[in-house]
């Protein structure tokens, strides 16, 4: 019997072990089923969206406020470079893998004269040339990528944020991959704008962007010459509608509040399901979790003689990139592995497509019931393409990891 079938006899899709978007909770996939409701109606505003931004303040650890909004993690780091930035604003951007070279070419188009520091994919930041080039053009924001998805790195966001607060600019940390997974310590960092999306370590659908916002990047709205381009994903536009006067708002308490672009009613219900799941989880618990999940995963790889892309100081416990052996092509490997065993990873991007491969562990597949038939599925597929490892050392060396008390 083919082992696809083994594995998801009941599944149409292959279980994803991608980088986002990821498996869904239950919960969260029931409260997609709630009857339709209506977008500008007194009781979404007051029981389904106001009751999710503050329970993500949690989740972002932050007193600031967190916008949600339809769309996706770019969309996040679209609205906030459009609403921050104005022309001819000075923005260094960290360039350490493809995501953050992404957030360059955001900021290009929102019109910032941009200057990269640039990062060789997988290896760490200099801290001290960071400084003085944050020094040397004196920008209005600093903006950097917490988890590089596509190289499985994360970068050092508090050390940034003190660095960049001593320089009076704001920082702006892209946390797509890691917030709901790893520690994000937003106001303890200096985070003036943090950026994310629904569908990765949070386990909400995708279609959700969201944002938070310090004091610093309202007073950088304000003060703007001009308004945002944007009228939909203005982020100021929420500070005059919908935020309350208590909280710093324009709004007078107790009077209706009026969305700025109208949010999708059943996608809000799925992350407010996937936000309590978060908390009722413990936050810590739930970065302890992805932290064994990772280890036992890199355990795995290290006991089939699979290398890490990135350097060892870096290795990300969302996810995943390391190198495929000498002669296999990586997109193979994902044909085979979805086709014989129903389990979805991904090939590396850009420059490193064609020799490494991503896999995510977050949310509810930070566990040993898929990070275990993942690793199994690595090396029969890998078997079956012509390279030969241990048979089931990577499930033990993982197992082990699980099994530590200290797990």
């Amino acid at each position: 019997m083919d082992s696809a079938i083994r594995w998801g006899a009941t599944r149409a899709q292959p279980v994803l072990m991608i980088p986002g978007p990821t498996e869904l909770p239950f919960p969260v996939v029931q409260a997609m089923n709630e009857p339709a409701t209506i977008q500008y109606d007194m009781n979404f505003d007051v029981n389904v969206l106001e009751p999710v931004t503050l329970a993500l303040r949690d989740i972002f650890q932050t007193r600031g406020e967190v916008i949600a909004m339809p769309g996706s993690g770019r969309t996040a780091l679209e609205a906030a470079a459009i609403s921050a930035i104005e022309p001819g604003d000075r923005v260094l951007v960290v360039e350490a893998g493809a995501f953050g070279a992404l957030m360059r070419d955001i900021m290009t188009r929102a019109g910032a004269e941009v200057t990269e520091h640039s990062v060789e994919w997988g290896r760490p930041l200099d801290l001290a040339r960071l400084e003085q080039d944050i020094a040397r053009v004196r920008p209005k924001a600093v903006t950097m990528v917490h988890n590089e998805t596509s190289t499985g790195t994360t970068y050092p966001a508090a050390e940034v944020g003190r660095i960049v607060k001593r320089h009076g600019a704001l920082f702006m940390l892209d946390t797509v991959s890691s917030l709901g997974g790893l520690d994000v310590r937003t106001d303890e960092w200096g985070v003036d704008f943090n950026m994310t999306g629904s569908q990765k370590c949070l386990a909400a659908p995708l279609g959700m962007a969201i944002v938070s916002v310090g004091s610093a990047g309202w007073e950088a709205m304000e003060r703007r010459k001009h308004k945002a381009t944007s009228w939909a994903y203005d982020l100021l536009r929420w500070k005059e509608n919908w935020i309350p006067a208590s909280r710093g708002g324009h709004v007078p308490d107790g009077t209706p509040r009026r969305q700025p672009v109208s949010i999708p009613t059943h996608l809000t219900q799925a992350l407010g399901a996937a936000s309590r799941l978060v908390l009722e989880e413990g936050i810590e618990h739930r970065f302890r979790r992805h932290a064994v999940a990772g280890r036992a995963f890199r355990a795995g790889l290290d006991a089939m003689r699979l290398q890490m892309f990135a350097d060892a100081s870096l290795l990300s416990n969302t996810v995943s990139c390391f190198r495929t052996p000498a002669g296999i092509d990586p997109a193979k490997v994902v044909g085979h592995m979805r086709q014989h065993h129903g389990i979805l990873i991904g090939t590396g991007l850009d420059k490193i497509r064609t020799s490494t491969l991503r896999v995510g562990h977050m949310g509810i597949t930070s566990s040993p019931l898929y990070v275990l038939p993942t690793l199994s599925a690595i090396e029969m597929t890998l078997r079956d393409l012509g390279f030969r490892t241990e048979s089931g050392a990577g499930v033990a060396a993982a197992q082990a990891v699980f099994a530590s008390p200290s797990a």
